[in-house]
């Protein structure tokens, strides 16, 4: 969401407004590390980098789906970066790595049982 002086200026003539809209992007907010946090842990093995360097969380489960910002709202002059981390980049990557198999319709880790492997285990 992306608002000016001169927008916020307007909802504070009503306080009500200003209140709904701050609700609203918080809602929002929460929608959306809700649906980055499913998309990530429904993938395995990118749930385990989340417990690798650097983002290094004790479980994948500990994981809110929060990405900070790379840059600055445009209001604020949106074209400095403000968050070069490299635990951001690698948040970033893994959503992205998420989304693209979600999109290619590949639902499924990387690693795959294979049929010799299915026959294996039948006769062990």
């Amino acid at each position: 969401m992306n608002l000016t002086e001169q927008d916020v200026a307007v909802l504070r003539r009503n306080p009500g407004d200003l209140l709904r809209l701050i609700k609203q992007a918080r809602t929002n907010a929460a929608q959306e590390n809700t649906r980055r946090r499913a998309l990530v842990l429904r993938h395995p093995d990118l749930a385990e980098r989340l417990t690798q360097p650097p983002i290094g969380h004790t479980t994948p489960q500990h994981w809110t789906g929060y990405v900070p910002p790379e840059y600055d709202a445009p209001s604020v002059g949106g074209s400095q970066p403000i968050n070069n981390s490299p635990i951001r980049a690698a948040l970033a990557a893994l959503v992205a790595e998420a989304e693209a198999r979600d999109t290619a319709g590949h639902n499924f880790p990387q690693q795959r049982t294979t049929a010799a492997q299915i026959t294996e285990e039948a006769n062990a």
